[in-house]
């Protein structure tokens, strides 16, 4: 019997993360903004938040996610809101696939919120850098991180970002 080798492509790929944050912020909370040259999302895992993207202002919900593509100002508050927990996520990827979260925001379902929250579990295991000081710049990764860390890492972004355009196309 003759077997035939098939080839498995990516759909996305994330090539690197520049951060990983889970803030707990207080209601009277502003960041001035900024823009950078990589992907970054804001998730709202409790509380509601205020959000600049471009020249649009958008507030954001439980369970809301907003993507902020490369070079795309962006800016938060949360003035007036419940004290909100907040995951935000920047990294690279290059995938042709990733202009489907240009501008956009979404709801998130619970196989999601499961997806970043193993995106954080593992994040603890690879930084010695605190996750929730929301003015770190460079993350730092502990000598003696657990194997398959940053792969799981790279595995469960990929996999939430693939289940949310299968999800909303």
């Amino acid at each position: 019997m003759q077997f035939t080798k098939i080839k498995l492509e990516n759909c996305i790929t994330v090539d690197s993360v520049y951060t990983i944050h889970y803030f707990e912020y207080t209601n009277n909370f502003y960041y001035a903004g900024e823009s950078h040259d990589f992907w970054e999302f804001i998730y709202v895992d409790k509380g509601s938040v205020d959000i600049c993207m471009d020249d649009k202002q958008i507030t954001l919900k439980k369970g809301d996610i907003a993507f902020h593509q490369p070079n795309e100002f962006h800016k938060v508050s949360t003035y007036g809101h419940t004290a909100p927990n907040l995951v935000v996520i920047s990294f690279d990827s290059r995938s042709p696939l990733m202009d489907f979260f240009r501008c956009q925001i979404f709801k998130t379902d619970q196989r999601e919120r499961d997806l970043l929250a193993d995106t954080l579990i593992e994040a603890r295991k690879l930084f010695s850098s605190p996750l929730g000081d929301p003015y770190l710049a460079t993350m730092t990764k502990k000598e003696d991180a657990p194997i398959g860390t940053e792969q799981l890492i790279k595995i469960h972004l990929e996999q939430f970002l693939i289940h949310l355009v299968q999800r909303y196309t």
